[in-house]
């Protein structure tokens, strides 16, 4: 059977009675995890299809960062306002009684993978249960829950030239621990990916993309709103199942300054690689991106629409984070972030928390900034709500990881897709402002819908962009 790694028994004999050290004392619902260090290397973990449906994948490229992530140790699940409340809560819950036996520091602890959708949904009590229980958890679009936050039972990593594999069990789920670490680790060959994707005709959904710009506009000229990002969806049906690792290897391989990430559940994989950073914490350091203002082939990227974009982003996260910060540190000017086919403004954005501070509290205050939202935020999310706005999966929502110190990172939730067993779903937004015209946001939706198209396509030549 093919595998994402193998182990001789005597490796899994020796990883039982670390794990049978380190349950000393512990109660039933500590959480023990036990680090192998692999060796030298570096492996992006995606030369096969992991057989789990359960997985998730985090990846930067560029830094050699990559983590495969498989099964679930423990999850916990909310909606509704006070969802990261929920969140910060359980992971405080989790952390408290974390036990880790591992030589490795830096990239190679254990992490929980945690994850949101754009917006909040209806409210519901938090919800968590071990890897082995029944589920009943508030769902978004894609079999995502709301917002979620969960360890893997298996997470294999690779960084700094080095590699490793993390095991996690509930305490009193150890004894049989191995045997389920073992069978999630099966793989699958990877199947082909698709050597055509058809394409639907524009004509009708660009004129519904039109009305619903001259609604925005209507809104914006009232003096409801200063700006709001819209949101289109392509529904393509494939020729068979694609192996989401396939697609992912894709990605990784034509944006390697991207954050790469997928999270699978039991009917669709929602996955993409993203240019913007939400927020990261790590030993009291934050940093955030402002990226707003798209240009593409030959189009202008210092015109005032984009200008006034980007300051509003800006704006919004200095306000956001100032309460939360003893020091921020802007550049005096947005420099231009260069990707493939795209340039965008952006403004990276530093300073260090103030005591008491983690990664949740950022994580609210941030969320969602003008660039997936609007602003103001709270009026613009109210109209979004209003005029059926519906993004598929996490889409403008985050995805990312956090330690169990609270240092973690999230990006926000871009360039992706929702891949179902026959069909895949691509969204993409443009930000709407005085000024802006249906015609030229609905080409930007177009140009960003190419990420994923280009990774569809076996065939590299065949057209960038939706068109």
């Amino acid at each position: 059977m093919n595998a994402l790694l193998t182990l001789p028994d005597a490796a899994w004999n020796a990883l039982q009675l670390r794990l049978d050290r380190l349950a000393a004392g512990a109660a039933g619902g500590a959480l023990l995890s036990v680090t192998l260090d692999l060796g030298a290397g570096e492996r992006d973990w995606l030369h096969a299809q992991p057989a789990s449906r359960e997985f998730c994948y985090w990846a930067q490229p560029a830094a050699g960062r990559h983590r495969l992530g498989l099964g679930r140790a423990v999850v916990c699940t909310s909606a509704g306002p006070a969802r990261f409340t929920a969140l910060q809560a359980a992971h405080a819950g989790i952390a408290g009684d974390w036990r880790h036996d591992g030589e490795l520091g830096g990239d190679h602890v254990p992490v929980a993978g945690l994850g949101f959708a754009f917006d909040h949904g209806p409210g519901a009590s938090p919800a968590r249960h071990d890897g082995l229980g029944e589920r009943s958890l508030p769902r978004a679009a894609g079999d995502l829950p709301n917002a979620q936050l969960g360890v893997a039972a298996v997470l294999l990593t690779s960084a700094g030239d080095r590699l490793s594999a993390t095991f996690t069990t509930p305490a009193r789920d150890r004894a049989d621990a191995v045997a389920r670490w073992r069978r999630l680790l099966a793989a699958r060959p990877l199947a082909a990916l698709p050597t055509n994707v058809p394409l639907p005709a524009t004509a009708l959904a660009e004129r519904a993309w039109n009305a619903r710009v001259e609604r925005a506009l209507a809104a914006i000229a009232a003096g409801e709103l200063d700006k709001v990002v819209l949101s289109r969806s392509l529904r393509l049906p494939l020729a068979g199942r694609v192996a989401p690792a396939a697609l992912l290897a894709r990605l990784v391989e034509r944006h390697p300054q991207a954050t790469a990430f997928a999270i699978g559940g039991e009917q669709a994989v929602f996955l993409g690689a993203t240019p913007e950073r939400l927020v990261g914490l790590r030993d009291g350091a934050v940093r955030a991106d402002a990226l707003a203002g798209t240009a593409w082939d030959d189009e202008p990227l210092a015109v005032d629409k984009n200008a006034h974009e980007q300051a509003l982003v800006v704006a919004a996260i200095r306000e956001a984070l100032a309460p939360l910060c003893a020091t921020l540190e802007l550049p005096p000017a947005p420099r231009v972030l260069e990707l493939r086919g795209l340039r965008h403004l952006w403004t990276p954005i530093a300073g260090r928390v103030r005591a008491g501070i983690g990664l949740f509290d950022l994580i609210a205050g941030l969320h969602p900034t003008p660039a997936v939202g609007g602003s103001p935020g709270a009026a613009a999310c109210d109209w979004l709500r209003r005029h059926g706005e519906r993004r598929p999966g996490w889409y403008g929502g985050g995805i990312g990881w956090i330690d169990r110190h609270g240092d973690g990172e999230v990006a926000v939730a871009l360039r992706c897709g929702l891949l179902g067993a026959h069909h895949i779903e691509l969204p993409a937004g443009a930000g709407i402002v005085a000024g802006s015209r249906a015609a030229h946001e609905f080409r930007e939706t177009e140009a960003k819908l190419g990420t994923m198209l280009d990774a569809l396509r076996a065939d590299a030549g065949q057209a960038r962009t939706g068109t």
